[in-house]
């Protein structure tokens, strides 16, 4: 099999691993390290968005229980627990589908480094401080994988008053890698926090979904 060397450094957190779940499907996610080169796989920023939001449910589902420890027969909250529940399932769903989409279409692609899964490890105290915003100093370029419908992909980056920063352009082939890339138009005239935002149709949902991911700029 033909493997094309696509040398990319891409996204690195805080020096700390994922280990903010216990979910074996959490601690899974391949986070690669891109700051230095601004080039981000999309995919691995939707994994991240979604962590966050495994962590968000799951301290929610530790108060909940400890709120039925002390009252058992409490239904209201019962309720609220099954659905928290539920909707980690349904989170972790969609981690696992990414993850899918991120190996069939990098395959015949040697992305380095990209890290190695990594196994399960005990989970922090909550709440969880282990996710970091991004560096976003060279911010470029996104590459996205297996992105049947990505027409309907857009970026913008915003700064924390909602003023649009920078806006993606068109998309484009990848060299011969068969992953699609959509660059920043022009220069990033910015220093501060940033909010990047990314709208694109995403299958297991068969709708056009929105997601953000906090980042800095320091020039």
């Amino acid at each position: 099999m033909k493997t094309i060397q696509v040398c990319i450094a891409m996204i690195m957190l805080a020096a700390v691993p994922f280990g903010c779940s216990d979910d074996d499907a959490i601690d899974d996610i391949k986070i690669p390290d891109a700051e230095e080169t601004g080039i981000f796989l999309e995919q691995d920023l939707h994994l991240l968005h979604l962590s966050r939001q495994d962590d968000l449910i799951a301290e929610e589902i530790a108060s909940l229980e400890e709120e039925l420890a002390n009252d058992p027969n409490n239904q209201g909250l019962q309720a609220q627990l099954e659905q928290l529940q539920e909707n980690r399932e349904i989170n972790t769903e969609r981690i696992n589908f990414l993850n899918a989409q991120t190996d069939e279409a990098l395959s015949d692609v040697s992305i380095r480094p990209r890290v190695p899964r990594l196994p399960p490890v005990p989970p922090p105290p909550l709440p969880c401080t282990c996710l970091s915003n991004l560096d976003f100093n060279t911010l470029q370029q996104l590459l996205l994988a297996g992105n049947e419908e990505a027409e309907v992909f857009s970026g913008t980056v915003f700064a924390e008053n909602q003023e649009v920063i920078a806006e993606f352009g068109n998309l484009q082939e990848f060299e011969d890698t068969g992953l699609l890339s959509i660059s920043i138009e022009g220069n990033i005239d910015f220093q501060g926090e940033v909010i990047l935002q990314i709208t694109k149709f995403f299958p297991p949902v068969n709708d056009v979904i929105t997601y953000s991911i906090r980042g800095n700029i320091n020039l």
